[in-house]
């Protein structure tokens, strides 16, 4: 109701005023107290500017039963003849379909007028209600993305609220644990057990910033960047050697050295981190992943390479979608949310760059990002899930790095 007039449902209006030749066609709403004219072709002033109808006035409320009018003469109609808006407006022969939603609600109805006698055809009155139907089609598009916008926004106040609800009791917790550790500070046991607890609570912040920055992405809006200058090789090196506590030896790195960037280390960080650990956790077991870095001109690129079973190529154009998660990994014994990808994408194309994929059961799986030096938010490149050619052939001047 009182809604701006929209294109789609004007040229449904005028599509039947010229398929069927009539002067005049209205796609209306109805409530309890007027007729509102969503379209129309023909419609004549003042309802024109007006839109609207009292209720009382208007045949359209016959159809509330959800079933239609349709009169060859309504002049000669003993049901029409005595309507008020017969006369005045013309009405001769005429159709009218209600539009009716899934649930069964009368919304209103789709008519079509004409002011002479005339015998409607069943080709003209199938066309009628295929037009009707597709009206009802574009109503139930608007709606449904009416529901997910709303949904959208109470997923967004959940995930602010509970982010916000959970972070304060964590930093009390990492609070006290380490007042513990002051307190006890000649007592080994009480010390290793601070440096557990203490982990495990870092690890349950990182998750719900993870879960933060995913409902960022997945409504659209750009993951927030902390730029500085950062050597992206120190970084890398730095959280592969953490993870290869967990992940045994198995990272081997072959990089140019030190690669400086205009960027936000903790994004950077965080894109090695879920990229090496996803190729660990879901690669073959045992087997080395590469990971290499370089530099080309004004960008940097990154591929982290493992063996193992590939990615279905259908997965491949929707792995970086958050809360996806492949055949393979949802099989596998690890668990997770499908937020690692869809971060990495969206912490490269945040920084103006761009995540790519490839994967063969010959090659192995690579996961490529491609940054700018000086890494710009305004600067924003679409990512591409799909069989792009990647390179991994190790690039010239590359030295191999490896623990133990």
């Amino acid at each position: 109701m009182d809604t701006p007039r929209e294109e789609a449902f004007d040229r449904l209006a005028h599509l039947a005023a010229e398929i069927l030749n009539v002067p005049l066609t209205i796609v209306s709403l109805v409530d309890a107290e007027k007729q509102f004219f969503k379209a129309d072709f023909g419609l004549p002033s003042p309802f024109r500017e007006t839109r609207e109808l009292p209720i009382d006035a208007s045949l359209c409320r016959y159809t509330l039963e959800g079933e239609p009018i349709i009169s060859s003469n309504a002049p000669a109609d003993p049901f029409l003849r005595f309507h008020p808006s017969t006369g005045p407006w013309g009405i001769v022969a005429i159709i009218v379909l209600p539009l009716i939603s899934p649930d069964g609600h009368v919304l209103g109805t789709f008519c079509c007028i004409e002011p002479k006698v005339r015998e409607w055809t069943a080709h003209e009155l199938k066309v009628m209600r295929e037009l009707t139907a597709s009206i009802m089609t574009e109503i139930n598009l608007r709606n449904q993305i009416q529901k997910l916008k709303i949904e959208q926004n109470l997923r967004d106040t959940f995930v602010a609220a509970l982010t916000h609800d959970l972070r304060t009791p964590l930093a009390a917790s990492k609070l006290n644990v380490q007042l513990l550790g002051r307190r006890h500070a000649g007592m080994p046991t009480v010390q290793a057990s601070v440096v557990r607890v203490t982990e495990s609570l870092d690890r349950a912040e990182r998750m719900i910033q993870n879960l933060l920055d995913a409902s960022q992405i997945k409504a659209g809006k750009p993951v927030p960047l902390k730029v500085s200058e950062c050597d992206f090789h120190a970084i890398t090196v730095q959280a592969l050697e953490e993870l290869a506590s967990v992940y045994t030896d198995r990272f081997v790195l072959k990089a140019e050295g030190a690669i400086k960037m205009v960027a936000d280390p903790i994004g950077l960080r965080r894109i090695v981190e879920n990229l090496a650990s996803n190729a660990a956790k879901y690669g073959a077991p045992g087997t080395p992943i590469e990971v290499l870095l370089g530099r080309s001109g004004n960008q940097v690129t990154l591929h982290v390479k493992n063996q193992g079973t590939p990615i279905a190529g259908s997965e491949l154009l929707t792995i970086f979608e958050p809360f996806h998660r492949s055949r393979s990994a949802t099989e596998s014994a690890e668990k997770g949310w499908g937020l690692g990808l869809p971060l990495v994408r969206g912490f490269a194309e945040a920084h103006g760059g761009r995540a790519t994929v490839t994967s063969s059961a010959q090659d192995g799986t690579c996961f490529t990002i491609t940054l700018p030096l000086n890494a710009s938010p305004a600067k924003t490149f679409s990512a591409v899930a799909g069989p792009e050619h990647v390179d991994a052939n190790e690039p010239a001047g590359f030295q191999s790095w490896g623990r133990g």
